[in-house]
């Protein structure tokens, strides 16, 4: 199954500032991601995965959609 990294994010119970902190952006940022996944660097989107421990290919970053 694949989530939108919204929805990643809340299955982990974790917070967008929590995300934020984590990447080492502002929760701004942090946002504008959740609202377009293609904004984030390959490294983000791995950080993100990490960070939620589920599989990068379980979380849709839009990469191919381009």
């Amino acid at each position: 199954m694949t989530y939108s990294i919204s929805q990643a994010r809340k299955l982990r119970d974790k917070r967008q500032k929590d995300m934020a902190d984590y990447l080492h952006i502002h929760v701004q940022t942090y946002r504008k991601i959740e609202k377009n996944p293609e904004l984030a660097t390959i490294k983000q989107a791995k950080m993100i995965s990490e960070y939620l421990n589920m599989p990068y290919d379980n979380i849709n970053f839009n990469f191919f959609n381009l």
